[in-house]
């Protein structure tokens, strides 16, 4: 709710995008079945952080796991690959929704996805794969807020 509050207070104004919040194995924090400590926090930023300029993706391999309010506020989908067959099933019923289907989610290679655009039916597509660097642990608190201060 932090965060929530932050993004209130300080609306991407001119621009279309002022920050984004990355949510790994968010069918934790948003769950479709019993509720958790932060499930209605997550709810409401997921509904309203478009208003205020604030991206969000929220990245699971168990999209049936996932609260429903979640994929329904999103405009974009983006598909990965998924082996167990009532994941897959969920995706292809995900897909429906947005007028298409996924109907090779499961022999997808790296860098393939499907993209859901708003309003349009899920397409394939081929991303390259990012050569950037990557630490072998997250940033502390403390080096975020350096980065932070300093750009």
């Amino acid at each position: 709710m932090g965060l929530f509050a932050w993004i209130k207070k300080n609306p991407a104004r001119n621009r279309p995008l002022l920050g984004l919040l990355v949510m790994d194995e968010a069918q934790t924090f948003a769950p479709s079945g019993a509720m958790t400590a932060c499930t209605q926090s997550t709810l409401a930023l997921a509904s309203q952080a478009r208003k205020y300029g604030l991206g969000l993706i929220f990245a699971t391999q168990a999209p049936k796991n996932l609260h429903n309010r979640i994929p329904g506020n999103a405009a974009t989908h983006f598909f990965g690959r998924l082996s167990v067959p009532i994941q897959i099933d969920a995706a292809r019923e995900m897909a429906k929704v947005k007028g298409g289907d996924v109907p090779e989610i499961g022999n997808l290679t790296a860098g393939e996805f499907y993209i859901a655009l708003e309003g349009e039916a899920p397409h394939r597509m081929r991303t390259p794969m990012s050569l950037s660097h990557h630490p072998s642990s997250p940033l502390t608190d403390e080096e975020v807020m350096e980065r932070a201060r300093s750009s």
